[in-house]
């Protein structure tokens, strides 16, 4: 028993001791704990640590090597990775067999009241909790096996710059980094290891910049800029650095705004698409509108897209509103560090276009300065794809309610579209289209109502695109309103002045031209109705009014205008007939070879836009007055009627080439030479000898002949020809003066049925008649300029005539021999010209009288004008068989009394006169007659169908007076010379 108890207060004394020994610990562990904790000895000794820095203000020791700790600041120094942690309070748990080896392992970490977490560059500031457990945390290993953030009201800032990045964060995450030894790691390849030992989920809520948050993914496609502000949602989840399936960020901004820069839309080291590009500012496109902005995970691949709405699209200024705008780009789904950054991407538009004229830059530099400028409003919509920075697969629809475009000075509005596409082939292939539009030139409506498409296809390449470039313009149902304004491009091909005149009227239009870059072929329809022209700039003759269908074949045309091939165009003519308005008269001509050039004028401006070429011409043609630009109108020439043509030639810097030829089957061809027109059927020619010599010449074999001004039947004849040539053809085409032409007319064989037609150039009461008879006529005419020479021989056998009240009957020539002739006034002299009169007898109740009489009457200082009736003015020549008709026909007498009319006949008679014919009478003044004894002098007036005048005849011995009054005579047989002289001297003009 005694061993028993002593056994007992042993124990009790050693439990005593022990408790006192832990009690004595506890309270040394507890004071010495809180002096170690809140003397910031301890931090200190854990900041001697290499790379770690630990920092508190005031700390509570649980148990030991775990602390609540206030104001807590923890951190990883390290240039490659710096990690710090900042903290209101935090409970921390260390391992102390860790830090007995210099080492921190931070077994727990739970921090309430987060302020910073910093990794790198970037900082989190935030309000919430942070746990952390089983950290390695030092410079020669860094380990996070789990690691969960809660936080409100964060917002993350670029330490470099103090940006704030994102704001307004709500961030729940779980993450964990397995261990990476972090030492002798260069710093390229320490990203890589932790990202490929980080798994995290995350879901996160703020505000942040979509510049901050999205460019550096999008730092490989220069050429875009994305700028908004709006609220951040995401769910990532990312396993061994790379993001998972699900994965999602998105940006919803009230105000995106996207920017393209086009200038960056092409490789640095080329120029090869600098024609897509405009050369002129603004280079930046952008796009403001409420959006979102969108990263996700799907299908292996990392997207990201960007949707705009209510898009306004602007340059300078706005040119698209109310617009819906979709961007979007991907790359396959690696580990973050990994990633390709996406260098294509594809953009989606669709909205209402303002300003189509946005266009201009990338259009108007073309045909050099002068190309294709646009204008309207409408529909838009688009896609492009991009790669390398570079168009890949682009559209483009606009549908403009009113479109308008410029190019080369043409001009089209309407309602249209724009449609364009871009293929992975590198081509482009775009069609403008206009319905109900209106065409315009120099502000000169050509078309209207008209359905126009323009169709181009081209390689994206400029090198290629030189070559192989092609478009189609097309063009159906176009009416032209009024075809005078074709008159500036019809009066460039035709001579100046222009023989043709289109007045008025309407046309409707149809065609097809296609374009490489060096030419153009095609074909253009035109069909006019009632179309008035005018030949000769007449007001009063050769306006026409006719129907017309064009097909012009345009089988080359070179785009600089060197060289144009339109052989094979055809043009139909239908002109009322104006004897039969119910038929038409239609002209076709065809030209079988058409091949122009323009010289480049080889630096002399003086030969610039000359043309050259060929042509060869044939149809039938019904309106020959075209030619009569080219003939002068003091001859009075002008050419009508209708035929088959043939036309050949060449020209040379807008000159005509010789030989040309034309030449015309007239079947009915009509000519006007001075006051006459010939009529028939045959051929005209009109051809250049030399260079400055041209001729048109024209045989008629059967012609009908008649006076301008005469509606009585025509004459008949043979052989008719006329040959006006010039010896300045040049000027001729300038301007047809007649002092340039020559003229000959030849009617070698005229028929004159009815004789008395040529009473009109008598005067009409003179006494002088033409009664009946057939006569034939032969003509020839020379007019040199403004003057003319020719002669004209009229001969009638059996004429039957009247001189006064008596009737003759006989043979008649009258011979005109004309020279020194002044087309103006229509004078000539009339020197050698004659009348003869043959086989003449008086036709009486009594028969036959006095046959076989004859005189001649030879001009000598003759000038004669022709008019109607004719004027004449000369010294005459007279030769008569005898004077016994004479005699017989003035005085009553002598044909009643047979001794005194024997007494009168007198044979083989001369002498001379002075005549002078006028519009109202015929005079004879200083008449001689001698004959053997006979010597009669006499002045006779020829008037009021009656004569007027006195006689003085002396026959031998015998002398008689005879004065005649209204045709009544009276003898003077007192003195008769002596009252012949002083009647002579009394009447003298």
């Amino acid at each position: 028993m005694p061993n028993e108890n002593l056994k007992s207060k042993r124990l009790s004394r050693a439990l005593i001791i022990t408790l006192l020994s832990a009690l004595m610990a506890a309270l040394v562990w507890v004071f010495g704990s809180a002096w170690l904790l809140n003397s910031q000895w301890l931090p200190k000794r854990l900041s001697q640590i290499e790379g770690v820095d630990v920092r508190w203000s005031n700390a509570n020791s649980l148990h030991p090597g775990r602390w609540e700790v206030e104001n807590l600041y923890l951190a990883r120094e390290d240039d490659a990775l710096p990690v710090s942690v900042e903290a209101r309070r935090a409970t921390l748990s260390l391992s102390l067999m860790a830090l007995l080896r210099g080492e921190l392992h931070i077994q727990s970490l739970d921090a309430n009241g987060l302020r910073r977490v910093t990794v790198g560059d970037i900082a989190l500031e935030a309000q919430g909790q942070l746990q952390m457990a089983n950290t390695q945390l030092s410079r020669a290993a860094l380990a996070i096996p789990n690691v969960s953030l809660n936080i409100s009201e964060g917002r993350l800032i670029r330490l470099s710059d103090q940006a704030s990045l994102v704001q307004n964060i709500q961030l729940r995450a779980d993450a964990s980094l397995e261990s990476v030894t972090t030492a002798q790691i260069p710093r390229e390849e320490l990203t890589s290891e932790l990202l490929n030992a980080l798994s995290a989920q995350l879901t996160i809520e703020a505000q942040a910049d979509a510049w901050d948050v999205f460019m550096p993914y999008l730092e490989a496609l220069p050429w875009l800029t994305l700028d908004g502000y709006g609220h951040l949602t995401g769910d990532l989840n990312l396993n061994n650095g790379e993001l998972q399936r699900g994965s999602e960020l998105s940006l919803n901004a009230p105000e995106l705004r996207l920017s393209v820069n086009e200038q960056r839309l092409q490789p640095r080291d080329t120029d090869d698409l600098r024609w897509l590009i405009a050369d002129t500012p603004p280079q930046l496109h952008t796009a403001v509108g409420e959006g979102t902005v969108r990263l996700a995970v799907e299908d292996d691949e990392l997207n990201f897209s960007t949707q705009l709405t209510n898009v306004v699209l602007a340059d300078s200024h706005p040119y698209a509103t109310n617009t819906q705008l979709h961007l979007a780009t991907s790359i396959p789904n690696q580990r973050l560090d990994q990633l390709d950054l996406p260098t294509g991407a594809s953009l989606e538009l669709q909205g209402e276009v303002t300003r189509l004229d946005m266009l201009d830059r990338y259009l108007a530099h073309t045909f050099e300065g002068q190309g294709i400028r646009l204008a309207g409003n409408g529909q838009i919509e688009a896609s492009v794809t991009l790669r390398d920075a570079t168009p890949y697969h682009a559209s483009l629809s606009i549908q403009a309610p009113s479109l308008a475009a410029e190019l080369l000075d043409f001009s089209a509005q309407g309602s249209g579209s724009l449609a364009a596409q871009l293929s992975t082939e590198e081509t482009i292939d775009a069609t403008l289209a206009f319905t109900n539009a209106t065409l315009s030139h120099h502000q000169r409506t050509l078309m209207a109502d008209a359905v126009i498409t323009l169709n181009a296809l081209s390689p994206l390449k400029p090198a290629l695109a030189k070559e192989n470039a092609t478009a189609r313009l097309s063009w159906q149902s176009a009416r032209l309103p009024d075809i005078s304004v074709l008159q500036t491009y019809l009066t460039a091909a035709l001579p100046n002045p222009a023989p043709l005149q289109l007045l008025s009227g309407q046309a409707t239009s149809n065609g097809q031209i296609d374009f490489t870059t060096e030419q153009m072929r095609g074909e253009i329809y035109l069909e006019g109705k009632q179309l008035a022209t005018r030949w000769q700039h007449s007001e009063q003759q050769g306006v026409l009014e006719s129907d017309a269908q064009l097909s012009l074949a345009i089988r080359r045309a070179a785009l600089d205008g060197t060289t144009l091939d339109i052989s094979g165009s055809r043009l139909r003519w239908q002109v009322a007939d104006t004897q039969s308005t119910s038929e038409q008269l239609e002209s076709i001509l065809v030209l079988n070879e058409g091949r122009f050039q323009r010289s480049d004028g080889s630096g002399d401006e003086s030969s610039d836009n000359q043309i050259s070429g060929e042509f060869a011409l044939e149809g039938s043609v019904q309106r020959l007055g075209f030619l009569n630009t080219f003939l002068p109108d003091a001859h009075g020439l002008a050419i009508a009627g209708n035929g088959q043509l043939f036309a050949q030639g060449a020209f040379q810097d807008d000159r005509l080439l010789a030989p040309t030829r034309l030449r015309v089957n007239a079947n009915q061809l009509e000519v006007a030479f001075l006051d006459y027109i010939a009529t028939g059927r045959g051929e005209l020619t009109a051809q250049l000898d030399t260079a400055e010599q041209a001729q048109l010449s024209l045989g008629i074999p059967h012609f009908a002949l008649m006076r301008l001004d005469d509606d009585r039947p025509h004459l008949q004849g043979r052989h008719f020809a006329l040959t006006t040539e010039t010896e300045r053809f040049s000027d001729v085409l300038a301007s047809p003066e007649p002092t340039y032409f020559t003229t000959r007319i030849a009617l070698p064989i005229t028929e004159v049925p009815d004789f008395t037609r040529y009473n009109r150039y008598l005067p009409e009461d003179a006494g002088v008649t033409l009664l009946g008879g057939q006569a034939s006529l032969t003509s020839e005419w020379l007019l040199e300029g403004l003057t003319a020479q020719g002669n004209l021989t009229l001969r009638a056998f059996g004429a039957e005539l009247a001189l006064l009240d008596q009737q003759l009957k006989g043979d008649v020539e009258l011979h005109l021999q004309l020279t020194e002739g002044d087309l103006e006034t229509r004078r000539f002299n009339a020197n050698d010209s004659f009348l003869r009169l043959e086989n003449v007898f008086r036709q009486s109740s009594a028969g036959a009288q006095d046959a076989g009489w004859w005189v001649q009457l030879t001009m000598e200082e003759a000038q004669l004008e022709w008019d109607d009736p004719i004027r004449l003015t000369s010294q005459l020549r007279l030769g008569m068989r005898d004077t016994g008709l004479l005699a017989r026909l003035f005085l009553d007498r002598a044909r009643q009394s047979e001794w005194l009319g024997r007494l009168l006949n007198v044979r083989d008679i001369n002498g001379s006169a002075q005549l002078q014919i006028n519009g109202e009478r015929i005079q004879l003044h200083d008449l001689t007659l001698t004959g053997g004894p006979l010597l009669l002098l006499s002045d006779v007036t020829l008037a009021d169908k009656s004569a007027n005048g006195a006689l003085y005849a002396h026959l031998g011995a015998l002398g008689i007076g005879v004065e005649l009054i209204n045709s009544e005579p009276t003898l003077k047989v007192l003195q008769p010379r002596r009252w012949f002289d002083r009647w002579r001297a009394a009447n003298a003009f």
